[in-house]
């Protein structure tokens, strides 16, 4: 990813954000009481001691015949009394050389405090080209404030190379000391608490924990610069950052520690607040940051101010500093329950990656470290100790919250993900998904082709799922490839799919749909070989699958099949099997289901079942609900179906015969309740005769003319009818109707019959 700079309404804010420096080098600053500035430059710098280094119109500089230099300053007399000090400076470092620089403080009769290093706190820079804010600087009581400060700075460079320069350094003395401690806030806050006859936590959502607020810790010192003017917007993303402050701090010194932070971020940064919505100190204690409550804009990461909510660490867990550390427990459980609190309200899925934020075009980490808004490269923050724990970090939050990940995920960095033998890159500052990732650049020249990998993901239960792979958004410089070339071995063979990795990255990409077979031997494989473009980035970073819930299929009874059975046999089938945990059959005598008859219920994939009905019924519904490994019922389509097992009646009702004709005009009828008539059969006799001749098999009219073979004889009928399951009426013994009972039809009488 080649780091893309956005234009953007928000960014007004910070435009008009100017970093107030000193009229001339050495002047103080004393325009806000408790808050100093004083600067150096060349001027001054010729002042100091120590080997190897000269001061030429530029700055402070390694001498011509030396590769190495340790400059110390004379004694600073700071213009006010002081607990903080944060350096500023601006310099030039050529390419292998460096500039550390140090500070110490005591008070006017006492010892000095040992040299502390300082280090590049980039959270508090407004912009690339702003000058180097460093790391805040507490005195060891904060409470008894210092009045004297010295700095050393120590450079180095290469035999025949460029010197660094140190041109301009500024020292901002800041005076927390007369407040109160941590302690006495949090009685203020439960006592301010309780007055407000605030209602009961909802009990369904996750609580918002206990902070310090501002009308305890700033309203009552600053007064009405606690409350600048706030914009808003929704919060979608979740950002920690660290402090960069010493972590030497006791449990009553963190309140002066914020107070430092407001009062630099307000005035010498002239920000109008300090940037992170919250705060939390090494002992649990949270605080309240910026102004304005819930989904209040801060000023913490530039173009993803907007939509996001800042959690600072107070102190320094840049590993490889010498004062840096690994966030204490207690700490990051706080952390914990400040983003859980609302990545409950937000429903912020904290697995996640999106593009929700107004003001960037990539996607991004639902919860991530500072470093992620800019790729891994233009900030160390949260400082590595702590961007390491950012997974557990994201699954604490879940369990608070009762979120459960149903991915499956396969990290590049496990045994199930094999690549070839190959030149590959590491994502820069622990970029990409759990805090690596490799790639490589794409080709089109097969013959330049060296980069493959495989994932073979731990596939629990043969089903359908759903394949998504991860290009992550970090800094290397350029663009993705438009065609990363995927292809996937699947239950059902192979496909090819191609990914442009640059349209999303920083987001979730889905492969589709695949049928898998349970264990390894599924495989999504991704090559540098591209047909799209060359020296591209190609991510071989993470995947996941999701199984498919899926649902039941229903198979027998058919809809609207017919049983002339009481017992009833059922079937039916489920599309991903290993995601059902519990089977539901039922079956009621309305659609709505609102009068069940059969209810049967399984704690396992049952997928059959017989049953045995006490009556029949015209109609009858019946459904399948499963429930699956995530807690869902999932219901089936709706089928009908009846049960007959009683014969129709019918019966010839009708004899007819026209004036002067021989022949007559049989008429029957029939009825069945359930499955209805399918078709009649039809006898007749002679009086007198006990054989009886069929005459009509297998019709479905109800009238016929019958011929008498004898035109003198007297007939006997009957009829027999047979429903739609084959049920057949008994014929009865004597019959139903005989020619003596016929009626005759003159002109004026018609018969509303059809002759069959």
């Amino acid at each position: 990813m080649k780091f893309k700079s956005v234009t953007f309404a928000g960014l007004i804010i910070l435009l008009l954000v100017l970093v107030r420096w000193p009229a001339e080098v050495g002047a103080e600053q004393t325009a806000v009481a408790g808050l100093a500035d004083l600067a150096f430059s060349a001027n001054e710098f010729v002042q100091g001691t120590g080997e190897g280094f000269q001061v030429v119109d530029a700055g402070l500089m390694v001498a011509d015949t030396a590769v190495t230099a340790v400059y110390t300053s004379p004694v600073v007399q700071s213009p006010i009394p002081f607990n903080v000090i944060v350096p500023k400076w601006t310099a030039v470092i050529p390419d292998g050389a460096s500039l550390e620089i140090q500070v110490r403080s005591k008070t006017a009769v006492g010892d000095w405090t040992d040299w502390a290093d300082i280090h590049e706190n980039d959270d508090w820079m407004t912009d690339a080209d702003s000058p180097t804010v460093g790391s805040l600087f507490l005195t060891p009581n904060a409470f008894a404030p210092h009045q004297l400060a010295q700095y050393r700075v120590s450079m180095g460079r290469y035999e025949g190379t460029e010197s660094p320069i140190l041109q301009t350094l500024t020292l901002t003395f800041i005076d927390t000391s007369n407040t109160p401690t941590t302690e006495e806030l949090l009685a203020e806050q439960q006592a301010w608490d309780a007055g407000q006859n605030i209602l009961p936590a909802n009990t369904t959502s996750f609580p918002k924990p206990s902070v310090i607020s501002r009308q305890v810790w700033c309203n009552p010192y600053y007064g009405d610069e606690c409350n600048p003017a706030v914009t808003y917007y929704p919060v979608s993303h979740l950002i920690v950052h660290h402090t960069v402050t010493n972590n030497s701090y006791t449990p009553s010194e963190s309140a002066a520690i914020v107070r430092a932070i407001w009062r630099y971020h307000n005035y010498t940064n002239g920000w109008g607040d300090i940037g992170y919505q919250y705060l939390v100190d090494l002992y649990g204690v949270a605080f309240e940051g910026h102004y304005g409550g819930d989904n209040v804009v801060g000023i913490h990461a530039r173009e993803a101010n907007r939509g996001t909510m800042a959690v600072s660490l107070i102190g320094n867990f840049q590993l490889g500093y010498l004062d840096g550390i690994v966030p204490p427990t207690i700490m990051l459980e706080r952390a914990a329950d400040l983003l859980a609190w609302k990545a409950d309200q937000r429903d912020i899925n904290v697995f996640n990656a999106s593009d929700a934020l107004p003001d960037i075009s990539w996607g991004l980490p639902n919860l991530m470290g500072h470093r992620d808004v800019y790729g891994g490269t233009q900030t160390s923050c949260p400082g590595s100790g702590a961007y390491a724990l950012l997974p557990q970090l994201r699954q604490d939050v879940a369990d608070r919250i009762g979120l459960v990940d149903p991915y499956i995920y396969v990290d590049e960095v496990t045994g199930n993900f094999i690549k070839s033998d190959a030149n590959w890159h590491i994502a820069p500052g622990d970029c990409g998904h759990n805090n690596h990732a490799y790639y490589t650049w794409s080709t089109t020249d097969p013959s330049e082709s060296a980069n493959w990998g495989e994932w073979r993901p731990q596939v629990p239960y043969t089903g359908r799922y759903k394949i998504e792979v991860y290009a992550p958004y970090c800094d290397t410089g350029t663009s993705e490839t438009t065609g990363a070339h995927y292809t996937v071995t699947h239950r059902d063979g192979v496909s090819s799919v191609i990914i442009n990795q640059d349209a999303d990255v920083g987001l979730w990409m889905s492969l589709g749909e695949f049928n898998l077979n349970a264990g390894t031997g599924n495989v999504v494989h991704l090559t540098d070989l591209t047909t799209t473009d060359d020296g591209r980035g190609v991510w071989f970073d993470a995947i996941r699958i999701l199984p498919i819930e899926g649902t039941a299929v229903l198979s027998t009874p058919a809809n609207n099949a017919w049983f002339s059975n009481p017992s009833v046999q059922f079937n039916w089938s489920f599309t991903s099997p290993g995601m059902v945990t519990g089977t539901r059959l039922r079956v009621a005598t309305d659609a709505n289901f609102s009068n069940v008859v059969l209810d049967q219920n399984w704690g396992t994939a049952v997928t059959s079942h017989s049953h045995t009905f006490g009556q029949e019924y015209a109609n009858l519904y019946w459904q399948v609900k499963m429930t699956t490994i995530y807690g869902n019922e999932i219901t089936s389509t709706t089928r009908r179906f009846g049960i007959d097992y009683s014969p129709p009646t019918s019966a010839v009702d009708g004899i007819y015969q026209r004036q002067g004709f021989s022949e007559y005009i049989v008429a029957w009828s029939g009825a069945d309740a359930l499955s209805g008539v399918s078709h009649y059969n039809v006898q007749y006799r002679l009086d007198g005769s006990s054989t009886w001749v069929s005459w009509l098999n297998n019709v479905s009219g109800t009238s016929a003319i019958f011929t008498p073979p004898n035109t003198s004889a007297i007939y006997w009928f009957r009829s027999q009818a047979v429903d739609i399951l084959g049920n057949t009426e008994s014929y009865q013994t004597n019959g139903d109707m005989s020619t003596l009972d016929v009626v005759i039809l003159t002109e004026n009488v018609y018969l509303p019959i059809s002759f069959r």
